[in-house]
């Protein structure tokens, strides 16, 4: 089961890599919750891959450029799965990024049912000046 659940991360974050908006929300539950730090521009808690997909669209208007790789997949236990990242982009402004993000995955029924992530909002709040 944990191995399933990586495999599922790994292929939701593959996806995204190649630009496949549509892979990843497969990846997600209909009652998924993500929750992303308030104090960014797309700060919230969005609802199910309607939700996902807005939080996408908030986040990626703030970049020319923006790219997020995962470093390290990790299987907590058999229904969270941590996914280590660098993030690094370009802001409308000119300013650039580069850092780490966590992401925290529950899973349940091989989807994501619930998605947080945590990173040094401090540092992208200053890029985007």
């Amino acid at each position: 089961m944990a191995q399933d659940n990586v495999d599922v991360v790994q292929g939701a974050w593959d996806a995204f890599g190649r630009g496949d908006i549509d892979g990843v929300l497969d990846a997600i539950a209909p009652s998924a919750e993500t929750r992303v730090p308030e104090s960014l521009p797309w700060g919230g808690t969005y609802a199910g891959p309607d939700g996902f997909r807005d939080f996408l669209t908030k986040l990626t208007e703030n970049f020319d450029q923006f790219n997020a790789t995962p470093e390290k997949v990790l299987g907590a236990d058999d229904n969270h799965v941590v996914v280590l990242a660098i993030v690094k982009g370009r802001t409308k402004g000119g300013a650039t990024i580069e850092n780490r993000a966590v992401w925290i995955y529950q899973l349940r029924d091989g989807k994501i049912a619930d998605a947080e992530t945590f990173g040094d909002t401090a540092q992208v709040l200053e890029a985007l000046g």
